[in-house]
C-alpha cells in the first residue's frame, strides 16, 4: 500500500500544464511516427524524473546538498536557476497562460494581462489559507481534471482513423520525444519537490539507517515509480493519439489552446466548458503549490545561508515578489516563454541527468567521481548547440 499511495503522489506531483500541452504538440507534428516519439518522450518525461526523484530522495530531500557536490558556488547558482525556472519566470507563468487559454473563450474580452493579475491575487490569497484550500484543491480539482482527461482520451480514441504522414523518421520523432520531455522540465521539479516524497517514505517505512536506503526505501521506490510513470505513460500515450487523430481540428490553434480545442471538438460546447473550468482551476493549484515550494526553499534553504541571512526579508514579501514576476512573465505567451526557456533546458539537462547518476551511484555504491561528468556533459551539450545554431 505504500507503494500505491507514493504512485498516486509522484503522479499528481509531475502532472501539470506542461504535461497536458507537450504531448499534444507531439502527436500534432510526428504523425505516424508517434511510437518513436514516444519512446523519447518516455526517457526524459517519465525516466529523468523518476530517476531524479530517487536520487534527491537519497539525499533526504536537500536539494541543496544535491547540487553542492558540484562546487558550493555552482550549486548555489544552479539551486537560484531552477527555483526560476520552475517558479516565476517558467512554469508559474506557463500555468497562468494555459489557464487564460482555457477560459478565453468564455470571457472573451478579458485580456492576458487582466486575467494573469486577478490569477496572481487570487493565488496570493488561497495561499494565506493553504492549510485549508490546498487540499480540498488537490482532493477536487485534480480527480476532477484527471477525470476529463480520461473522458477526452476515450472520446477521441474512439473515432477511428489513420495517423497523418509526417516528414520525421523514427530517429528524428526520438529526438523530438526527447526534446519534448525536456520542456516538461519535470527533473528539476523531482529534486525540488523530492523532499514531500522523502518524508512520506521516512514515515511509512521508519527508516532509521543508511542500510534501509537499499533495502526498504529503493525497492518500494521501484515499485511506486512503476506505478506514477505507468499513469503518466497512460496519459501520454492518450493525448499523444488524439492531437494526431484530430490534427485537422488543431491546424493553427495557439498551444495554450490546444487541449481547450480538443476538449469542444470532441465533447461539445457543454461539456467542453467544464473540461476547460477543470483545466483551468487545476493550474491555478499546480501555481500555488509551486509558488509555496519555491517560496519555502527560498526560505529555508537560500535566506538562511551565511552569504543573505543578513538581507532583511519576510516571508510574505518574498511570495508576493514571486508571484509578480509570475504575472510579468506570463505576458509573454506561451511561446515567447518557450523560446528562452528551450535554450535553456536543452543545455543544463543532459548534465543534470548525469549528475542525478553520480549522486544515486555515490549514495548507494560510494561512487565519487561528479565535476567532471557533470561539467563534460555540460561543455559537450553547449558547443552541441551552439554547432547547431551557427552552422
Amino acid at each position: 500500500m505504500v507503494a500505491v499511495s507514493t504512485g498516486i503522489a509522484i503522479f499528481s506531483m509531475f502532472f501539470g500544464a506542461g504535461n497536458v500541452v507537450f504531448p499534444l504538440l507531439l502527436g500534432q507534428v510526428t504523425g505516424h511516427q508517434i511510437p518513436w516519439a514516444l519512446v523519447g518522450l518516455a526517457i526524459t518525461a517519465v525516466g529523468a524524473p523518476l530517476l531524479g526523484l530517487i536520487g534527491s530522495v537519497l539525499f533526504e530531500g536537500d536539494c541543496k546538498a544535491f547540487f553542492y557536490r558540484i562546487g558550493a558556488v555552482p550549486g548555489y547558482i544552479a539551486v537560484l536557476l531552477i527555483l526560476a525556472l520552475l517558479g516565476p519566470i517558467g512554469v508559474m507563468p506557463r500555468c497562468f497562460i494555459v489557464a487564460y487559454g482555457a477560459v478565453k473563450d468564455y470571457v472573451p474580452y478579458l485580456s492576458l494581462f487582466t486575467f494573469s493579475c486577478i490569477t496572481g491575487l487570487v493565488t496570493f490569497l488561497l495561499i494565506l489559507r493553504r492549510d485549508f484550500i490546498l487540499p480540498i484543491l488537490g482532493y477536487i480539482l485534480s480527480p476532477l481534471l484527471i477525470l476529463m482527461l480520461i473522458i477526452i482520451i476515450v472520446v477521441g480514441l474512439g473515432h477511428t482513423g489513420p495517423l497523418p504522414i509526417s516528414t520525421y523518421t523514427p530517429l528524428s520523432a526520438i529526438k523530438e520525444g526527447l526534446i519534448v520531455g525536456y520542456d516538461t522540465m519535470d527533473l528539476l521539479a523531482s529534486i525540488v519537490f523530492s523532499v514531500s516524497i522523502w518524508m512520506l517514505l521516512k514515515e511509512k517505512l521508519n527508516l532509521q539507517t543508511s542500510a534501509d536506503l537499499k533495502n526498504k526505501l529503493v525497492p518500494t521506490y521501484m515499485c511506486a515509480s512503476l506505478i506514477g510513470g505507468a499513469l503518466l505513460g497512460v496519459i501520454y500515450v492518450g493525448l499523444t493519439y488524439n492531437a494526431a487523430l484530430h490534427h485537422a481540428a488543431l491546424v493553427d490553434v495557439a498551444p495554450e489552446q490546444v487541449l481547450a480545442s480538443l476538449a469542444v471538438h470532441l465533447l461539445g460546447p457543454q461539456l467542453a466548458m467544464v473540461a476547460n473550468m477543470a483545466i483551468g482551476l487545476a493550474c491555478l493549484t499546480t501555481v500555488m503549490s509551486l509558488a509555496v515550494a519555491v517560496v519555502d526553499v527560498i526560505h529555508v534553504e537560500l535566506m538562511n545561508s551565511k552569504h543573505v541571512s543578513r538581507i532583511p526579508y519576510s516571508y510574505g514579501w518574498v511570495m508576493v515578489i514571486t508571484i509578480i514576476i509570475t504575472v510579468i512573465f506570463s505576458n509573454l505567451g506561451f511561446s515567447g516563454i518557450m523560446n528562452f526557456l528551450h535554450p535553456i533546458v536543452a543545455i543544463s539537462y543532459p548534465a543534470i541527468i548525469v549528475l542525478t547518476i553520480c549522486n544515486i551511484l555515490y549514495k548507494l555504491y560510494g561512487f565519487s567521481y561528479v565535476k567532471t561528468p557533470f561539467y563534460g556533459t555540460l561543455a559537450i551539450t553547449a558547443a552541441w548547440k551552439i554547432c547547431l545554431t551557427v552552422c
